[in-house]
């Protein structure tokens, strides 16, 4: 089942493949075979002749420390019977193996590989030096007949030249085992890589053989695919004229010349002309240019290679001109261009009843803008006046107020109680009225001052104006969540707050309420919130409180002018904010508030 699943796979994929590809897979399998032996086999044979150089390596050190120890054997034993014997044939000998040395040991040392035998060879070459250092003394002594000196040093010499003997004998004993070691297994490795390469010859053969197989049931597979596909394009063949006829749109072949090849019943109906009375002819007999005046010119046919969707009038054979859409494509193989037309008449029409409605949405959009820029005009008028009025009037007030005090200090003691307590009246209605225009100049403000926006700590800001608003002694105002630092405009953010807070304090029904200020931040501004314990306020008022002039409680019961709300929805509005409240009857509220952060913050 997992053969047949794969074989399966195999073929999808191989049919997939383009038929260049799949024939040029089928002679790369049997050449890829070819390829991939031949180099297994190069590389076989390349392993095995870096393990028989490792091999020769081997046996030429073993020859050579075996002829570095039988010239040192041979130096000792001559310079040993040269004393013995006073001989100069022994002197000779001696001398030839000396002589023998340097030639050795360059072999030797051009024959090493590693750093342990480089190590072992040091040794060696130190320990022979002394050796023939001390061999040269000795013959020194008796050439020179200082034999007093030569038997004092004799027992030395002979205990010297024995222990260093037996170094530079164990030392090559160790040079030997490691090699012969080496040589064991390089040659190991040898007999291994012999019988891989025949494994490589003969798995070559069976691969060929396979390859051979796969390559004709590939070029089988293959040919059986191809006739698949011209039956399947003889079908296609007749789909595609089946759809050429039944289109809807009109479908004109024409030829590199731009002359008539064929064309479907939809263009004959379009057209009024049947097949044989227009094959053979130009397309521009057919397709007239659209000019802005709608007069039908001869098609230019420059202008037809070029363009490739474009609006046209249909010469139709009653000699009228019908609007269509023209798309024309080129076939890459031959240059024959495809030509599909649709009837756009209807389109036309709905298309001209849009621009008439769109001319009128600009019209209106016209007279709304106007509209907007006179209703800006008439606001600015309108706060520009309330900033006169409210400034023009304070005079004549303090002026009243002034002369009723002046009144009240001439007359002293002989105004009557009555008229006092009227003097006194006059004068509240002086100050609230005062407060009113104040407010009404401070609201008129809001959006006409200047201010560059700076780094605000807004946690300190909120304790400078707690502190300034001296809140009753039992009173608690709490910032509970961390305050951020932002770049704002201080004064804007300070009155906000300011009026926020001093209305809770102002309107609480107790002397030890609460306020609690928090801050949630969002990506692009931050939520601030000032609540109270206080009376609440009932849903109906929600939107009525942020109106000017308008106050929940009787002026004269608590002093109010009714704007600080209304200034602090058009400050916040003003800076792309927005401002509501949280609240129910006998459930405190919550005056909720969002100031943008700046984009340089």
């Amino acid at each position: 089942m997992v053969e047949k699943t794969g074989t399966n796979l195999i073929n999808r994929c191989f049919n997939h493949l383009p038929v260049r590809y799949r024939g040029a897979a089928i002679i790369a399998i049997p050449a890829i075979c070819l390829f991939a032996s031949l180099a297994a086999w190069v590389i076989s044979r390349d392993g095995a002749l870096q393990v028989y150089r490792q091999i020769d390596k081997s046996k030429t050190i073993i020859i050579h420390t075996n002829g570095y120890l039988k010239t040192l054997l041979d130096a000792e034993t001559n310079s040993r019977g040269y004393a013995l014997s006073r001989n100069p044939i022994f002197l000779d000998s001696y001398n030839q193996a000396i002589n023998r040395l340097p030639s050795i040991r360059n072999h030797l040392e051009r024959s090493l590989y590693n750093q342990n035998q480089k190590k072992r060879y040091q040794k060696l070459e130190g320990i022979s030096q002394r050796l023939i250092a001390s061999l040269n003394r000795r013959n020194q002594l008796v050439q020179n007949n200082l034999n007093d000196i030569l038997n004092q040093e004799q027992e030395k010499i002979v205990l010297t030249n024995k222990a260093n003997m037996d170094k530079a004998r164990e030392l090559i004993n160790q040079f030997q085992e490691a090699e012969w070691r080496r040589l064991t297994e390089n040659q190991n490795r040898f007999d291994d890589l012999y019988r891989t390469t025949n494994l490589i010859i003969w798995g070559s053969v069976i691969m060929s053989i396979f390859s051979y197989l796969a390559a004709i049931y590939l070029y089988s597979n293959l040919d059986w695919r191809l006739q698949g596909q011209q039956l399947a394009l003889n079908q296609n063949s007749v789909l595609l004229q089946g759809i050429f006829e039944n289109v809807v749109d009109g479908i004109i072949v024409v030829d590199a010349e731009n002359c008539i090849e064929n064309l479907n019943s939809a263009a004959e109906k379009i057209f009024g002309y049947t097949a044989n009375q227009v094959i053979g002819r130009d397309l521009g007999v057919m397709i007239r240019e659209r000019t802005e005046a709608d007069h039908p010119i001869t098609w230019n046919h420059e202008q037809i290679n070029k363009m490739k969707v474009f609006s046209a009038l249909a010469y139709i054979k009653e000699q009228t001109y019908l609007p269509v859409e023209i798309s024309i494509s080129t076939l890459p193989t031959d240059n024959r261009k495809i030509v599909i037309i649709r009837d756009i008449s209807e389109r036309e029409e709905a298309q001209a009843k849009l621009e008439a409605n769109i001319k009128e949405l600009s019209q209106l959009r016209l007279m709304l803008a106007n509209a907007n820029q006179n209703l800006s005009d008439r606001n600015q008028e309108l706060d520009q006046f309330a900033y006169v009025a409210s400034h023009d009037l304070k005079a004549p007030l303090r002026a009243i107020a002034n002369l009723s005090t002046w009144i009240e200090e001439d007359l002293g003691d002989n105004i009557p109680l009555e008229n006092k307590k009227q003097l006194q009246l006059l004068r509240q209605r002086v100050n609230r009225m005062e407060s009113l225009l104040n407010a009404l100049l401070d609201y008129s403000r809001v959006g006409r001052m200047q201010t560059e926006p700076e780094n605000v700590d807004v946690h300190q800001l909120l304790a400078e104006i707690i502190d300034s608003l001296d809140p009753p002694r039992g009173f608690t105002i709490e910032i509970r969540t961390e305050m951020p630092t932002l770049m704002t405009k201080r004064l804007l953010l300070r009155q906000v707050f300011a009026n926020l807070i001093s209305n809770a304090i102002k309107h609480h029904p107790r002397d030890d309420g609460n306020v609690y200020i928090s801050a949630i931040p969002t990506d692009k501004y931050y939520e601030f919130q000032v609540s109270d314990d206080g009376l609440g306020i009932a849903p109906e008022y929600h939107h009525q409180i942020f109106t000017i002039f308008q106050t929940l409680q009787p002026r004269d019961s608590k002093e109010s002018t009714g704007v600080g709300l209304a200034i602090v929805k058009k400050i916040i509005e003003s800076e792309g904010g927005s401002i509501h409240v949280i609240s129910q009857v006998g459930e405190g509220a919550t005056f909720s508030f969002t100031w943008p952060v700046l984009e340089n913050q």
